[in-house]
């Protein structure tokens, strides 16, 4: 049965990666969310998909340049009416709220443009101490780091993320050891028997990002493991 992930949370409703987002996303129905890390001046690890503030907060430079006191001062509604106040979570926080939900977490590590030593263990540890280590799955374009993450000597669910047209990806990742795939659909048009490839080997195939109805279906036809979709409650109500 495919699952329903909600990409930043809810975001086509809520501003990406905040606590609201997340909180809508369970409430419209989302079995799962997917949100973005990396890592502040002094080490915490922050709930946001860019490398610099300026995009989704009044802040402004590179995430890595600020201590978590300095980011929790910036406003990050993204101009959205009606969320005035939200701010940049930590991981803890994000974990604390989603935890007593159910929903699974796809947490995709920002470290293919920062290398941001020490995000890998950091984000184990936190995992670990919230107690949600069999409802995450670590994903990253940075192949290098996912698979210290598959080979760690903690437990942990493992998706390699792509965008290009690779030539047998399944392969590629039975060699790194991951459990899944997390192409862009449409590496799933150009290449159809890409569900069923990676079936075959026992590896799930979790896609983004899916807002058109009609790919919800034909990836749900095909038995797509997940989607991962800005608008998690058009995704349910198709499936």
């Amino acid at each position: 049965m495919t699952t329903v992930w909600a990409h930043r949370g809810a975001s086509a409703k809520a501003p990406e990666n905040t606590l609201a987002a997340f909180r809508l996303a369970h409430e419209l129905g989302a079995d799962g969310v997917e949100l973005d890390v990396q890592l502040t001046a002094d080490g915490r690890v922050v709930v946001i998909h860019d490398e610099t503030l300026d995009r989704t907060t009044t802040g402004r430079g590179p995430v890595g340049a600020r201590t978590l006191r300095e980011i929790k001062t910036f406003d990050a509604s993204n101009d959205r009416s009606g969320y005035q106040g939200e701010t940049v979570p930590t991981l803890e926080q994000v974990l604390d709220l989603v935890g007593p939900t159910g929903m699974d977490v796809n947490i995709e590590l920002k470290n293919s443009v920062e290398p941001y030593p020490g995000l890998e263990q950091a984000v184990l540890a936190i995992v670990e101490a919230a107690g949600m280590a069999e409802r995450v799955i670590y994903s990253s374009f940075n192949h290098i780091s996912a698979t210290q993450l598959a080979r760690s000597s903690q437990p942990s669910r493992v998706g390699l993320l792509f965008s290009d047209v690779l030539a047998e990806p399944w392969d590629y990742a039975q060699r790194l050891d991951v459990a899944a795939l997390h192409p862009h659909w449409k590496y799933v048009q150009f290449v159809p028997e890409t569900i069923e490839r990676c079936h075959a080997l026992g590896l799930a195939i979790n896609v983004w990002t899916v807002d058109s109805p009609d790919m919800v279906r034909r990836l749900a036809d095909l038995g797509a493991d997940a989607v991962i979709t800005n608008n998690p409650d058009d995704a349910r109500a198709v499936l």
